[in-house]
């Protein structure tokens, strides 16, 4: 333990600890990020419903009391479909894994049927949402690469792009197997 400054450090203690809050911090940042844009995403949506005003299919078939209460409102644009299409469009440039991408397809398109077979929303609500979240997906991602994303690792990410482009170009061609023929 060494004191000065009137203030008690323990360099140890410190060591371990001041990477993992600065690792938590930026995750954090990230993290609250995507939280507070899905919310701004979320009002964005409630203002346009409102501005619309075009109701919900008739006959809807609720499954829970949210839905029941929800239903009563606008349906255009569909706040499901807007939503799950923003995340889908941030999750796939963020990443750019088929794996990931394939999942947040598959969670999109299963919310897309479900709020349609439901009558929650008309399929033009949910191709309206949908496009709005995939701007708006877009839209994330240009803030977080711009927040979160340094110069110099967009520069090597792009070198190494770059790299596997020209590996690619310059793979030798399969050759042909030779076959006998009696």
């Amino acid at each position: 333990m060494i004191i000065y400054e009137a203030r008690i450090h323990f360099p140890i203690l410190e060591t371990a600890i001041i990477p993992y809050l600065h690792f938590v911090s930026n995750i954090g940042n990230k993290i609250l990020l995507v939280i507070i844009w899905n919310t701004m995403n979320i009002g964005v949506n409630g203002l346009l419903k409102q501005l619309i005003k075009q109701p919900r299919p008739k006959k809807n078939i609720t499954i829970n009391k949210q839905d029941a209460i929800r239903s009563r409102g606008y349906g255009m644009p569909s706040g499901h479909a807007q939503t799950a299409a923003s995340n889908l469009v941030f999750i796939a440039l963020l990443f750019r894994n088929e794996v990931l991408t394939s999942l947040a397809t598959l969670q999109v398109l299963l919310t897309i049927y479900q709020r349609y077979s439901f009558r929650m929303h008309t399929a033009s609500q949910l191709f309206v949402g949908s496009i709005i979240g995939s701007a708006s997906g877009y839209a994330l991602y240009e803030c977080y690469k711009f927040l979160f994303i340094t110069p110099q690792s967009r520069a090597q990410s792009q070198a190494q792009s770059r790299a596997k482009a020209t590996e690619e170009k310059n793979a030798p061609l399969p050759q042909p197997v030779a076959t006998m023929s009696h």
